[in-house]
């Protein structure tokens, strides 16, 4: 770095503490290092500095300093992302950490929606929802402990809610956004002059634009979600399948009978090697909320007493098995759904145990042990989705795809296993892939050191790991050439390739004006 960049990162440190304060600028060499990982890229780009705003105009002074500067901003929620959405592309660059703005703004019963600030996890906005009879549509991944609503709307998110309710973007009324210049920017009718956030439309919308855009639009603050009646009546099946085209073709039929609050399909791989899965039947904690989740605390014994004694063990004894979660505004309209589903089912597959999906709705925000597999290993997925009506044809080609690659996985000692799902009347397809690696510093501060202990001498496996991204990157062009497309784009998966030019021309306008300078977070979804 010459003298004058060095000056001038001195001079931008200075402004950032003044703006925030000594305490929320990082630019220690352990903090810089450890901000240039994710969950599977690493090592990366260090940046310059990490800022930790509290408050919405404390990330529009910050971002405004480094525009001033010249230097790049990358937006970072809760440190999930494993396609370098938040990684620096250049060494020029200051990390807002969002965490710190974590606040419920306004919860409106009446209107039914929530303005809630972007570092709030998903965790903390269902604890707020609490007693309120109401939920958002799509209410939060798996991950939700630590992924944050920032993150969600960035990358785009599914799980919970999401057979009826699509993604997150689906529930997002509007955004506060921070813009690369520093000017806040809020779109939907809380944009207007003396309206509330209580609608997306009236003219163009503007909040699609900060949606799935893996941070490279602005820096998004706050977001105003839309609220449903929670339905009162939950319940759960699990199903049994020889293939994964029976378990898929169930699937498809159930997610257009609109009868799945969510539910997922995982292959016998997945059971033997994730560490979630493998943690059903651990410990009397879990078994302890799935008591008292019971229909009555008696009700609420047995299905623990089940869970437990039925471990996972039942789960090897089919090739793919399939979890699902319905739920209904009466008796009536719940049985429906369960005759409805049970019947679809059993035309696939066999019906099984369903402690799977119980213990998931017993706690849906626990640690993200899945992190890391089973005995440690290092784990990462890829994904697409599909129509409802290709999901046959793609699961055809991604098992000859596979079946390929088998000695390539075989020799450098990586493991595949599988996840489906349908999201509104998409199809999902999550491979997933393990291998011994080294632990990384941000899987000790997600998991624990408690954790991650018995593996912390493990040594580094770049090579098994460039295979691993060799082979994801197959993937991707695999899904993309079958029209296929992705959530968390960000620096990993094609998308400017599979993109018209036209639509291309497009998107560049719309970052040109936002961000003419390109300083926001530059590379993400091949914009620079």
């Amino acid at each position: 770095m010459s003298i004058a960049a060095l000056e001038g990162s001195a001079t931008l440190l200075d402004d950032l503490r003044a703006a925030l304060g000594a305490e929320a600028v990082l630019d220690d060499e352990k903090s810089r290092t450890y901000y240039a990982n994710d969950v599977f890229w690493q090592p990366g780009i260090a940046p310059l500095a990490i800022v930790l705003p509290r408050t919405a105009d404390e990330v529009a002074a910050a971002v405004a300093a480094a525009s001033k500067a010249g230097v790049s901003i990358v937006p970072r929620g809760g440190g999930m992302s494993y396609t370098k959405g938040y990684l620096p592309k250049r060494p020029d660059s200051i990390v807002v950490d969002g965490r710190k703005l974590n606040r419920i703004v306004e919860l409106n019963a009446d209107d039914r929606y929530v303005t809630v600030e972007t570092g709030c996890t998903w965790a903390i906005l269902n604890e707020a929802l609490e007693g309120t009879g109401l939920r958002t549509g799509y209410w939060g991944p798996l991950s939700g402990i630590n992924a944050t609503i920032g993150g969600a709307l960035s990358q785009n998110s599914a799980f919970f809610g999401s057979g009826l309710h699509g993604t997150v973007a689906e529930t997002v009324l509007g955004v506060t956004v921070v813009l690369a210049d520093g000017r806040k920017v809020t779109t939907g009718s809380g944009g207007r002059i003396g309206a509330t956030p209580f609608s997306r439309f009236g003219g163009p919308d503007l909040t699609g634009i900060f949606l799935g855009d893996n941070g490279a639009m602005g820096v998004k603050v706050s977001a105003t979600l839309r609220l449903y009646p929670r339905p009162d009546k939950v319940d759960f099946l699990s199903f049994g399948f020889q293939t994964m085209q029976a378990m898929a073709a169930a699937q498809v039929e159930m997610a257009r009978s609109r009868c799945v609050s969510e539910g997922f399909g995982i292959d016998r791989t997945k059971i033997e090697h994730s560490a979630s899965v493998n943690k059903l039947s651990d410990g009397l904690k879990t078994l302890g909320n799935l008591a008292m989740g019971g229909k009555s605390l008696l009700q609420g014994a047995k299905d623990a007493l089940g869970v437990a004694t039925a471990g996972t063990a039942f789960l090897k004894a089919h090739n793919f098995t399939l979890h699902l979660v319905t739920e209904g505004r009466t008796d009536a309209e719940l049985r429906h759904s369960v005759e409805t589903l049970r019947a679809i089912g059993k035309r696939h597959g066999t019906e099984i145990e369903n402690s799977v999906p119980k213990v998931m709705r017993s706690k849906p925000f626990g640690p993200v042990r899945g992190m890391l597999g089973r005995e440690g290993q290092r784990w990462v997925p890829i994904h697409a989705l599909f129509p409802l009506s290709h999901a046959a044809r793609v699961i055809e080609a991604n098992d000859a795809f596979f079946a390929e690659k088998r000695a390539f996985m075989e020799t450098h000692g990586i493991i595949y296993s599988v996840m489906t799902m349908t999201v509104g009347n998409d199809f999902f397809l999550e491979p997933a892939f393990y291998w011994d690696d080294e632990i990384t510093p941000l899987h000790a501060a997600s998991l624990g050191e408690d954790v991650v202990r018995p593996w912390r001498d493990r040594k580094a496996n770049p090579a098994a790991r460039q295979a691993v991204a060799e082979l994801r990157r197959a993937t991707q062009e695999l899904y993309a050439g079958m029209g296929g497309i992705s959530w968390q784009v960000a620096r990993d998966y094609p998308f400017r390739e599979v993109l018209s030019p036209e639509t291309w021309a497009l998107l560049e306008g719309v970052k040109r004006a936002v961000d003419p300078q390109g300083l926001m977070n530059p590379g993400a979804l091949g914009l620079d």
